[in-house]
Protein backbone atom coordinates (compact mmCIF):
# COMPACT_ATOMS: atom_id res chain seq x y z
CA UNK A 1 0.00 0.00 0.00
CA UNK A 2 3.13 2.36 1.08
CA UNK A 3 4.23 1.55 -2.74
CA UNK A 4 1.09 2.64 -3.96
CA UNK A 5 0.47 5.80 -2.44
CA UNK A 6 4.12 6.92 -2.98
CA UNK A 7 4.57 5.90 -6.60
CA UNK A 8 3.36 9.21 -8.25
CA UNK A 9 5.49 11.37 -5.66
CA UNK A 10 8.71 10.04 -6.42
CA UNK A 11 7.58 9.27 -10.50
CA UNK A 12 7.29 12.94 -11.07
CA UNK A 13 10.50 14.46 -8.82
CA UNK A 14 12.20 11.68 -10.74
CA UNK A 15 10.80 13.46 -14.37
CA UNK A 16 10.86 16.77 -13.09
CA UNK A 17 15.09 16.34 -12.69
CA UNK A 18 15.86 14.59 -15.97
CA UNK A 19 14.32 17.52 -17.61
CA UNK A 20 16.15 20.11 -15.99
CA UNK A 21 19.95 17.51 -16.23
CA UNK A 22 22.81 19.64 -16.62
CA UNK A 23 21.15 22.89 -15.84
CA UNK A 24 22.23 26.00 -13.84
CA UNK A 25 20.70 28.74 -12.41
CA UNK A 26 22.60 32.03 -10.84
CA UNK A 27 20.22 33.18 -8.33
CA UNK A 28 21.60 36.72 -7.21
CA UNK A 29 19.84 38.63 -4.20
CA UNK A 30 21.03 39.87 -1.01
CA UNK A 31 18.57 38.03 1.34
CA UNK A 32 19.85 35.13 2.67
CA UNK A 33 16.76 33.19 3.44
CA UNK A 34 15.15 34.03 0.04
CA UNK A 35 18.89 32.23 -1.45
CA UNK A 36 18.48 29.28 1.07
CA UNK A 37 14.83 29.12 -0.26
CA UNK A 38 15.12 29.20 -4.06
CA UNK A 39 18.55 27.51 -3.55
CA UNK A 40 16.19 24.55 -1.63
CA UNK A 41 13.46 24.92 -4.31
CA UNK A 42 15.83 24.51 -7.58
CA UNK A 43 17.94 21.71 -6.49
CA UNK A 44 14.81 19.71 -5.46
CA UNK A 45 14.29 19.64 -9.36
CA UNK A 46 17.61 18.69 -9.87
CA UNK A 47 18.69 22.33 -11.05
CA UNK A 48 22.45 22.82 -10.27
CA UNK A 49 22.43 26.60 -8.21
CA UNK A 50 25.07 29.40 -7.97
CA UNK A 51 24.74 32.19 -5.55
CA UNK A 52 25.42 35.76 -5.43
CA UNK A 53 24.83 37.95 -3.06
CA UNK A 54 24.08 41.48 -4.92
CA UNK A 55 24.36 42.52 -8.41
CA UNK A 56 28.31 42.81 -8.75
CA UNK A 57 28.92 39.60 -7.69
CA UNK A 58 26.00 38.28 -9.61
CA UNK A 59 27.70 39.92 -12.77
CA UNK A 60 31.00 38.55 -12.22
CA UNK A 61 29.39 35.01 -11.34
CA UNK A 62 27.56 35.28 -14.90
CA UNK A 63 30.88 36.00 -16.91
CA UNK A 64 32.82 33.58 -14.98
CA UNK A 65 30.72 30.39 -14.91
CA UNK A 66 28.21 30.95 -17.88
CA UNK A 67 24.75 29.34 -16.18
CA UNK A 68 21.69 28.49 -17.77
CA UNK A 69 19.56 31.06 -16.41
CA UNK A 70 19.82 33.76 -13.88
CA UNK A 71 16.71 34.78 -11.59
CA UNK A 72 17.57 38.32 -10.36
CA UNK A 73 16.21 40.30 -7.19
CA UNK A 74 16.01 44.11 -7.88
CA UNK A 75 16.76 45.84 -4.68
CA UNK A 76 20.63 45.10 -3.58
CA UNK A 77 23.94 47.04 -2.27
CA UNK A 78 26.44 48.13 -4.74
CA UNK A 79 24.81 47.29 -7.65
CA UNK A 80 21.07 46.52 -8.14
CA UNK A 81 19.19 43.88 -10.43
CA UNK A 82 18.17 46.49 -13.08
CA UNK A 83 21.84 47.67 -13.25
CA UNK A 84 23.29 43.95 -13.33
CA UNK A 85 20.48 43.06 -15.61
CA UNK A 86 21.06 45.79 -18.36
CA UNK A 87 24.86 45.00 -18.32
CA UNK A 88 24.71 41.42 -18.41
CA UNK A 89 21.90 41.37 -21.47
CA UNK A 90 24.16 44.33 -23.03
CA UNK A 91 27.12 42.22 -22.46
CA UNK A 92 28.40 40.02 -25.81
CA UNK A 93 29.16 37.16 -23.38
CA UNK A 94 26.08 37.46 -21.11
CA UNK A 95 23.32 38.53 -23.68
CA UNK A 96 22.45 34.74 -24.29
CA UNK A 97 21.80 33.96 -20.95
CA UNK A 98 17.97 34.92 -19.80
CA UNK A 99 16.91 36.84 -17.01
CA UNK A 100 13.96 36.42 -14.62
CA UNK A 101 13.72 38.92 -12.23
CA UNK A 102 12.16 38.28 -8.94
CA UNK A 103 10.81 41.15 -6.86
CA UNK A 104 9.28 41.79 -3.78
CA UNK A 105 6.62 44.28 -4.69
CA UNK A 106 4.59 43.70 -8.07
CA UNK A 107 4.60 47.20 -9.14
CA UNK A 108 3.82 47.23 -13.21
CA UNK A 109 6.59 49.69 -13.46
CA UNK A 110 9.48 47.32 -12.18
CA UNK A 111 8.17 45.01 -14.89
CA UNK A 112 7.83 47.12 -17.47
CA UNK A 113 11.83 48.49 -16.71
CA UNK A 114 13.31 45.54 -16.03
CA UNK A 115 12.16 44.11 -19.30
CA UNK A 116 12.71 47.07 -21.02
CA UNK A 117 16.45 46.50 -19.72
CA UNK A 118 16.29 42.82 -21.49
CA UNK A 119 14.49 40.65 -19.25
CA UNK A 120 12.90 37.89 -19.96
CA UNK A 121 10.11 37.33 -17.70
CA UNK A 122 9.28 39.08 -14.22
CA UNK A 123 8.27 37.01 -10.96
CA UNK A 124 6.84 38.43 -8.06
CA UNK A 125 8.24 36.80 -4.04
CA UNK A 126 7.25 34.18 -2.45
CA UNK A 127 8.19 32.28 -5.79
CA UNK A 128 5.22 29.44 -6.54
CA UNK A 129 7.69 26.74 -7.54
CA UNK A 130 5.78 25.35 -10.08
CA UNK A 131 5.09 28.76 -11.88
CA UNK A 132 9.00 28.88 -11.46
CA UNK A 133 9.90 25.97 -13.22
CA UNK A 134 7.69 26.01 -15.97
CA UNK A 135 9.18 29.75 -16.63
CA UNK A 136 12.82 27.92 -16.58
CA UNK A 137 11.78 25.28 -18.57
CA UNK A 138 10.17 27.51 -20.85
CA UNK A 139 13.09 30.11 -21.47
CA UNK A 140 15.73 27.69 -21.37
CA UNK A 141 13.59 25.65 -24.77
CA UNK A 142 13.88 29.10 -26.45
CA UNK A 143 17.23 29.33 -26.48
CA UNK A 144 18.77 29.65 -29.65
CA UNK A 145 20.06 26.49 -31.08
CA UNK A 146 23.40 27.92 -32.05
CA UNK A 147 24.18 28.73 -28.14
CA UNK A 148 23.37 24.92 -27.66
CA UNK A 149 25.84 23.57 -29.28
CA UNK A 150 28.73 26.33 -28.20
CA UNK A 151 28.09 25.19 -24.73
CA UNK A 152 28.54 21.74 -25.91
CA UNK A 153 31.59 22.62 -27.65
CA UNK A 154 33.31 24.60 -24.73
CA UNK A 155 32.25 22.29 -22.44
Amino acid sequence: MKNILTMPWFNRQKSTSIQFMNVSVLIVDDSRTQLFAMEKMLKSAGIRTLTAENGKQGILMARHKKPDLILMDIVMPEINGFQATRYLTKSPDTSHIPIIIVSGSDQGSDRAWGMKLGARDFMQKPVNKDILLGKIRTLLMERPKVDIQQEAIYA
